[in-house]
């Protein structure tokens, strides 16, 4: 007795079926390796950009410091 065609899709959307011939196999060290790489360089990159940032904030408050520095000088000499 045949099944009827409804039963054999619903069979094989359900059963394991490997696929032959197929040789895009990886090993699993391999892809934990690069997945621990990925994370360690964009790791690092945020740091580095952190850094670059941080410094440029520093500078940004160095020459404000100064600004005030002058002003208060500007205003201490006009006012003696």
């Amino acid at each position: 007795m045949q099944q009827p065609t409804g039963t054999l899709s619903d069979d094989r959307a359900q059963a394991f079926r490997p696929v032959e011939g197929g040789n895009e196999l990886q090993s699993g060290e391999k892809l934990l390796v690069e997945a621990y790489a990925a994370i360690w360089i964009i790791l690092f990159a945020m740091i580095f950009l952190s850094w670059r940032r941080q410094k440029q904030i520093d500078q940004r408050i160095d020459a404000l410091e100064a600004a005030v520095q002058k002003a208060r000088a500007d205003a201490g000499q006009g006012t003696s």
